[in-house]
């Protein structure tokens, strides 16, 4: 079976909406996870690159366009995570015991690392947009924390779309 752009949008869409309507409401210590993020970190460690960054793109331009915040600075905050975690699947998932573990390590690690760079990312952004950032109270308050709730969702979030990978992986995805 094959995995169709139009099957993309709509898990995205699906995702986007998730993230703006229920993740605000659902914080953990005033924290809210990133749904776009774990789905794009995973579809990156298990297709690469390319699928990854598709989706990255996707998902950040739907996030902008239901966001606050000045638009692109999602697109490109996925766009950087998702590149640097599809050289992941290029050079550790291609060996087969990885791609069997239940829940690996490696995308736990993904999810910390992508979710402090992604953070980073989009706060440096918008201080060169003009905004005021403080940085240690960004770094206890909001980057760390988030971290560690988008590393505690990872693994659900990365089970099911191994099984979405696992149905769709013969022909990868259908422009």
């Amino acid at each position: 079976m094959q995995i169709s752009l139009y099957l993309v949008g709509l898990l995205l869409v699906i995702i986007a909406l998730a993230q703006t309507t229920l993740s605000p409401r659902l914080t953990l210590l005033g924290v809210q996870s990133n749904l776009m993020l774990l789905a794009v970190l995973s579809w990156s460690l298990l297709r690469g690159r390319r699928e990854g960054m598709v989706w990255a793109f996707g998902g950040g331009m739907l996030l902008d366009m239901l966001s606050g915040a000045s638009f692109g600075i999602s697109t490109l905050s996925l766009l950087l995570v998702s590149s640097l975690a599809g050289l992941g699947e290029v050079t550790i998932f291609r060996v087969g015991a990885f791609r069997e573990t239940p829940l690996l390590p490696l995308p736990l690690v993904a999810s910390f690392a992508g979710s402090l760079l992604h953070d980073l990312t989009f706060l440096t952004i918008l201080q060169l947009m003009g905004w005021a950032v403080d940085w240690p109270t960004a770094l206890w308050r909001l980057m760390l924390p988030s971290a560690g709730l988008n590393t505690a969702l990872m693994p659900p979030v990365y089970l099911l779309l191994r099984w979405l990978d696992r149905r769709t992986k013969e022909a990868g995805m259908v422009w």
